[in-house]
């Protein structure tokens, strides 16, 4: 009977896997005041799956979940928008544990660092001088703007099991 009762919550909570995923619950956001070294604000759509015995995976609604890093900790339902503090080179992995019924699963998010460019520049570690940069003193070669790197969190999907 208990695992007639965990299907039935399962299949309560899967919902097919519609383009973008169900609709976000309200976001949940930690507070930065109570930071020093706050860089800005970070984001991430947390969303909980499950997978089937045929292995097409499906989105899970109403998954509860515990984020947590080394600075704070949350609580929010699936799907939803995560709204936290940003450190820049020094912001935390963030640890995941989610649960829906009989099902539980955990995942680990850390920060991705990379460069952007202003639209002009060639790729690479640049800045190419001429005669390197084929565009040379027409601003093709990457001298015409500043580049910078960006601190961001992918998305996460918590598989569920």
């Amino acid at each position: 009977m208990r695992n007639a009762s965990a299907l039935v919550a399962t299949v309560l909570l899967v919902a097919g896997c519609a383009q973008g995923g169900l609709p976000l619950a309200p976001t949940v956001a930690v507070p930065a005041g109570r930071f020093d070294a706050v860089q800005g604000q970070a984001d991430l759509v947390v969303r909980a799956f499950v997978e089937d015995p045929t292995g097409e995976t499906r989105e899970v609604g109403g998954a509860d979940c515990d984020v947590s890093s080394i600075f704070f900790a949350a609580r929010l339902t699936t799907p939803a928008r995560f709204v936290f503090p940003s450190f820049g080179p020094q912001s935390p992995t963030l640890a995941l544990h989610c649960r829906a019924g009989a099902l539980e699963g955990r995942a680990e998010q850390g920060v991705v660092s990379r460069w952007v460019r202003h639209p002009g520049a060639w790729p690479g570690p640049g800045p190419w001088g001429w005669p390197y940069g084929a565009g040379g003193p027409w601003g093709w070669d990457g001298w015409g703007g500043p580049s910078y790197v960006t601190f961001d969190y992918p998305d996460v999907a918590v598989r569920l099991k």
